[in-house]
């Protein structure tokens, strides 16, 4: 077990009262039905669901499932230890009448009140002008149906559809094993030429370069070594074993969750596969900035390199249904849409688990591609191992002290240090080993992201076949025209995400949707934010606290993207549209109502789509791409690191990751990571040479 991917804390503990309210809680999201309520859902779900199907899923509870036990693991992997001691409060009013009484207006303890009482609180809040309400709301719905839908599929996903899944499936032709350091082989004061931190996009394209080179390599990887065959085909599981925080993690204000790899390999061993290079407005932006590598026929080549060496192309895909209402509903509108190269050596792979590493050995993240290189040139890997801090004398890096198996302090030496730890973790990297530089961990850019969501009278199954082949740049600048605005691709959602991320609106409306999920083609709305304020700090215990103020002009691409995903799924032929914005309503075409977007109806309610916006706490929003927390600029004023990679304040220190992107990206980071990465190592060997002259 990995104590440092989780928060580092002691296990929350509730008392008595603090844990019968948070049993009622969790019992009101996922709640037995009445029998009125649950005749009706039979009779409506009668075409796509048997009645025993829709009967045992209206009885089913958070307390039948089981499932404290669940959200307890959830609370003590993701949450922050003082966000721990904040929710032990609002369980503590909850549990007294005149707590109750102040948050609800009702005069008696949660936990007495009827489920419909219950449920008009929860619904209250939801829809409150106050956002701390709305935060409450969200952070009760998150904890109660995230946990629960991810690892209790097997009860939950039979009137989901979802258990037809074939889960269990065996691969021919996986690679080998990687062969990983015993922690017994670990010696103190072993010397190397490099050391690297980190093994995903960036670390992994630097050891393949600089071991190619004949330099003696190590890679340290905080997280775990998997193969192939013991990647888990479970929700939950994966969350638990291969990500940060054992999955979503909300920033500390709560305003958005972010997923981020925590695993050999990095983020490109849970990634949607999804290769885009860097457009060239984000280049020109850079290169402006003084970086003019990034308009140099080098940077062009690099990223031919990339997609050479991940066997990136469009060739093979299988669009899967919700990726094709994507394509169709663009083509009826005339809107721009293109599939997204696939880094599977163009191979099919309708892979719906990818988030959950690829046990087809098909996807070519580092674990497949760099790191083999760097594996046949000797570079050695040392995994389930934290990297303290970088030694550095005179100011010059000359080694690493780490904690070896999570539990042997260890100090090895080399003549140069790459950090590669990510956007989250590698500016507690170089905080810990003494930097001051005052840009160190700001500047966070997070791609904050929204989805919308249609219903369609036909079987869609998003969760099946291939994840995300497909993006519309049609949103991409329509608000500035300034290259900051969105793009349109498919998102991930299996039981737990989906339950998440489409508004809670009462139990039996959740409990309707859950069941017609196989029915749903979700739209991702990912924005390229501009001004939003993101920074990266830590706790006394070293644990990630990210903070993060989504601006208003970020809001409004947001919207527009909304906007112009709800044509598309309409355009598609969608019956009934959801956004994920708290204070809006879902709309329905009526019966023999045809599917269009010049519908005055609908054209009405997205104007309230458009008048709610985007308000603090008044809408699901999340992350998978972090970058720009160590940028790459032309002074210390304003940068991290120098063009080469190289910071300004420690000699042969290098950071390679998406932490040096000096704006967000735009696009899904890894190929723009892994071609930065190259430059970086160049600038490595260049400055080696240099010093040999």
């Amino acid at each position: 077990m990995d104590p440092f991917r989780f928060r580092v804390s002691p296990s929350i503990e509730f008392n008595e009262g603090q844990l019968e309210t948070l049993k009622v809680i969790l019992d009101t999201f996922i709640a037995h039905i009445p029998k009125e309520q649950e005749d009706a859902l039979v009779e409506k779900l009668k075409d796509t669901h048997s009645e025993q199907e829709v009967r045992q899923f209206c009885r089913l509870t958070s307390t039948s499932l089981q499932s404290l036990e669940t959200i307890k693991g959830f609370i003590n992997r993701t949450v922050l230890p003082d966000k721990r001691q904040e929710l032990l409060l609002m369980l503590s009013l909850l549990s007294s009448r005149a707590g109750t009484f102040a948050l609800t207006g009702y005069f008696d303890e949660l936990k007495n009140l009827p489920l419909a009482d219950r449920e008009k609180v929860f619904l209250n809040w939801k829809n409150s002008f106050i956002p701390q309400l709305r935060l409450l709301y969200k952070t009760f719905h998150s904890l109660s149906c995230h946990p629960a839908y991810a690892a209790h599929s097997k009860n939950l996903g039979v009137a989901m559809h979802y258990n037809n899944l074939i889960k269990d499936q065996k691969y021919e032709n996986v690679p080998e094993r990687f062969n990983m350091l015993n922690p017994d082989e670990v010696k103190n004061d072993m010397k190397f030429d490099v050391i690297i931190i980190g093994s995903g996009a960036g670390g992994g394209v630097v050891a393949s370069q600089l071991a190619q080179a004949g330099k003696s390599v190590l890679v340290i990887e905080k997280g775990a070594y998997h193969y192939e065959d013991e990647f888990i085909v479970d929700e939950s599981k994966a969350f638990e074993n291969l990500y940060e925080a054992g999955g979503f993690a909300p920033s500390y204000e709560g305003s958005i969750n972010m997923l981020a790899g925590s695993v050999f390999g990095g983020g490109t061993t849970v990634n949607w596969c999804a290769s885009l290079k860097l457009q060239h407005f984000v280049r020109e932006e850079w290169a402006k900035q003084g970086l003019a590598h990034f308009l140099s026929p080098k940077f062009a080549q690099d990223l031919d390199r990339v997609f050479e060496r991940i066997g990136a192309s469009t060739e093979g895909i299988v669009h899967n249904k919700s990726n094709q209402v994507l394509i169709d509903g663009c083509k009826k509108l005339g809107y721009p849409v293109a599939d997204i190269p696939q880094n599977t050596s163009g191979r099919s792979h309708e892979c719906e688990f990818c988030y959950a590493g690829c046990r087809a050995g098909i996807k070519n993240g580092t674990m497949n591609t760099w790191l083999r290189d760097a594996s046949e040139h000797n570079a050695k890997f040392l995994v389930k191992t934290k990297v303290g801090h970088v030694i550095i004398k005179n100011g010059k890096a000359t080694g690493v002290e780490c904690l070896v198996a999570y539990e042997r302090k260890v100090r090895i030496l080399a003549d140069q240090v790459v950090v590669s730890a990510g956007s989250l973790q590698s500016p507690g990297v170089l905080l810990r080993s003494g930097l001051k530089n005052k840009n160190i961990g700001r500047h966070l850019k997070l791609h904050p992201c929204s989805i919308t969501f249609g219903f369609f009278d036909q079987e869609i199954r998003t969760f099946q076949g291939s994840i995300m082949t497909a993006v519309s740049g049609v949103a991409e600048n329509s608000v500035e025209n300034d290259g900051y605005g969105v793009k349109l691709e498919v998102p991930c959602l299996h039981p737990g995400s989906f339950s998440t991320v489409i508004p809670w609106r009462g139990a039996v409306a959740h409990k309707e949707l859950m069941m017609r999920y196989d029915q749903c083609a979700p739209i991702l709305i990912l924005t390229r934010d501009k001004d939003s304020v993101g920074s990266v700090r830590y706790d006394d215990k070293e644990n990630v606290v990210v903070d993060f103020a989504l601006s208003s002009r970020d809001r409004q691409s947001l919207l527009a993207g909304i906007d112009r995903s709800l044509n598309i799924l309409v355009a598609a032929g969608a019956r009934e549209l959801h956004t994920g914005q708290f204070g809006v309503d879902p709309f329905v075409f009526e019966k023999g109502e045809e599917s269009r977007i010049d519908n005055p109806r609908f054209i009405a309610w997205k104007q309230k789509v458009m008048k709610y916006g985007f308000p603090q706490d008044g809408a699901g929003v999340f992350c998978a791409h972090q970058m720009g927390s160590n940028r790459m600029g032309i002074s210390p004023k304003t940068s991290v690191v120098k063009p080469t990679g190289e910071t300004w304040e420690v000699k042969d220190l290098f950071v390679a990751d998406a932490s040096v992107f000096p704006t967000a990206s735009g696009v899904n980071p890894m190929v723009t990571t892994e071609a930065i990465a190259l430059h970086i190592a160049d600038s490595i060997l260049q400055k080696n040479a240099n010093a040999k002259l």
